[in-house]
């Protein structure tokens, strides 16, 4: 998938076991050809899922996993969480990879289309293209509108490349889980540079509901959701080919 000038056109899709999809495909021009398109990126969301959310804990995880096969590109996904801990894809798109105008347009539909209640909390991996969109001047991703955390495991996976410290390791996961300042000073004391309120519970107001960690690409939600992408990927080529495009 190049990058390029895009065009968008959004639409609703009949679904049969639901009321619709709402799905937006952009497309660019081909090279060469002012008269031809191609497929360049599509976010979709079903009905369903967004009055499910409406329902669910304020909080969602987001993430990008790649997609293998043919036509290759990334999955990306939001995933909210209910109160038994139960787990619900709510937002997708297939993009040409986790750059930062991928990720705009991903969080932008997101927004507009599926989650538009103030106070959401959004727990993500540290990547510069998901943090740049998420605080861009003017971001409804910004408090008030809604509020960051990063995901535990990645920062405990950072943290091992860089100090290579098991034990080190087990405290920033243990401080990290901790709800009081008292216990949090007397186990860690060494993640100052961090904001507190995004990686430690006791300082979030209780926004995380216990929701620390799980990404979308993550065991044990990887392996289906490459599987579904890569399926998802395989009928949207085949719809843009009897489109015409």
């Amino acid at each position: 998938m190049a990058i390029g000038r895009s065009q968008t056109t959004s639409f609703l899709v009949g679904y049969s076991l639901c009321r619709c999809t709402w799905v937006q495909p952009v497309t660019q021009p081909w090279p060469g050809s002012a008269d031809t398109v191609m497929f360049h990126r599509v976010f979709w969301t079903f009905s369903p899922c967004v009055e499910a959310f409406k329902h669910y804990k304020p909080l969602l995880s987001i993430d990008g996993t790649h997609l293998y096969g043919k036509y290759g590109g990334t999955l990306l996904m939001a995933i909210a969480q209910d109160g038994n801990a139960n787990i619900l894809p709510i937002a997708f798109a297939v993009v040409e990879g986790e750059t930062k105008e991928a990720w705009a347009s991903f969080l932008s539909y997101l927004r507009e289309h599926v989650t538009p209640q103030p106070g959401i909390l959004v727990i993500s991996d540290r990547h510069k293209s998901i943090d740049g969109t998420l605080n861009t001047e003017g971001s409804l991703w910004k408090p008030p509108h809604a509020f960051q955390a990063f995901c535990t495991r990645h920062i405990a996976s950072n943290f091992m490349i860089h100090f290579k410290n098991k034990d080190l390791k087990k405290v920033l996961i243990n401080a990290a889980y901790l709800k009081s300042q008292h216990e949090l000073a007397y186990y860690f004391g060494r993640l100052e540079e961090m904001p507190r309120s995004q990686w430690a519970q006791y300082a979030d107001e209780g926004r995380q509901f216990d929701h620390t960690s799980p990404n979308p690409s993550s065991p044990p939600y990887n392996r289906p959701v490459i599987q579904l992408g890569t399926i998802i990927v395989k009928s949207i080529m085949s719809w843009v080919s009897n489109m015409g495009w």
